[in-house]
């Protein structure tokens, strides 16, 4: 069977005709909302004074880049906050996915019940630490009084530096699993013969570590690193949660100080730019780390 007007054969024609459905809906959800944001981001769309349209060019991302200085700022926080997340998580992660690696029985039952918490949902994880980290009635600070380590209730969210603290560990807690789940895969793949051959030239635990693990473990923390960097850059329902970018702002994310300037100030046009410079800084960050992976792997094989 043949279609004239295309000159298309069945098999030819069969796959679109079965594809049609789920590529209509893909432009649908996705391609229309980034085509109308991207188109958007150039207007001065402003609810609070009207819905009249106005091209302005790229004056909102140069405003975003050059003149926002509360923009700037939660770039800053976001960049506070993203370091120790990460750092902390590939360190606890890798620690557990090497506890795990030994484990010989019951390791799918453990490794289920230590991947719980990232299943929870980031709203309802912030909703459960809000609780805990509660002022009077919080089991942190109940806890802290019935050891004798606290003499009074403690806010956590007092100041900027100790909420930032706070907000890292709820988000450390809530994703090392995921990266502990990536690690144990990539140290499931390293062939057992090359440590069985490590310990018969006689190199200890650490030497095989260093050695072994870790060099062949590289582009799996690699992988994990960049996935953790691209969502810690999304940060929106912790913040939203636990601290509404307090105390005087000093945990308002990327992501957040956008939310604000859409649906707080009504600046439609410039929240859709913010957007746009964000997706752009997260592209540069993920091009960096992918050079300087292959340079480092252009130097390892020389």
């Amino acid at each position: 069977m043949r279609i004239p007007a295309l000159g298309l054969k069945r098999k030819q024609w069969e796959p679109l005709a079965f594809a049609s459905p789920s590529m209509a809906l893909i432009a649908f959800v996705i391609v229309f909302p980034l085509a109308y944001s991207f188109y958007l981001s150039f207007q001065n769309f402003d609810l609070s004074v009207g819905p009249e349209y106005e091209f302005v060019g790229a004056k909102n991302y140069a405003e975003a880049l050059f003149r926002d200085e509360r923009f700037m700022g939660s770039v800053w926080n976001t960049a506070l906050l993203i370091a120790p997340s990460l750092i902390l998580e590939l360190l606890l992660g890798l620690g557990i996915a090497l506890l795990l690696s030994r484990v010989l029985r019951g390791r799918p039952i453990i490794t289920a019940l230590l991947v719980i918490p990232s299943m929870v949902s980031p709203v309802m994880a912030a909703m459960a630490w809000r609780m805990m980290y509660g002022v009077k009635y919080g089991a942190i600070n109940n806890l802290g009084r019935q050891l004798g380590i606290l003499d009074v209730y403690f806010d956590w969210f007092s100041s900027p530096l100790v909420s930032i603290i706070a907000v890292v560990l709820v988000e450390v807690w809530h994703n090392t699993p995921f990266m502990m789940l990536v690690l144990l895969a990539g140290l499931q793949s390293i062939p057992t013969e090359l440590y069985e051959a490590a310990r018969a030239d006689g190199a200890g635990p650490w030497q095989r570590f260093w050695s072994i693990t870790l060099p062949l473990l590289k582009f799996t923390m690699a992988v994990g690193v960049m996935i953790r960097l691209i969502d810690l850059t999304k940060l929106f329902g912790l913040i939203f949660v636990l601290t509404y970018g307090g105390p005087g702002g000093s945990t308002e994310t990327v992501a957040f100080t956008t939310y604000l300037m859409g649906f707080k100030d009504f600046r439609m046009s410039y929240a859709a730019a913010l957007s746009y410079v964000i997706v752009g800084g997260v592209l540069l960050l993920t091009l960096v780390f992918m050079w300087i992976q292959r340079v480092r792997e252009t130097r390892a094989a020389a």
